[in-house]
């Protein structure tokens, strides 16, 4: 796989999630869920 391939597929992911999170409010609320039990047992 070259880089040029990686980066776009890299990009085209990222894009993808970000528009799940905006447009599918169950999965956007899991993730942020999740996001937040992780940061605060990691919390000092």
């Amino acid at each position: 796989m070259t880089l040029r391939n990686y980066l776009t597929l890299c990009a085209i992911g990222s894009l993808l999630t970000v528009l799940v999170l905006l447009l599918v409010p169950g999965v956007g609320e899991f993730i942020e869920g999740l996001l937040i039990a992780f940061l605060s047992t990691n919390a000092n």
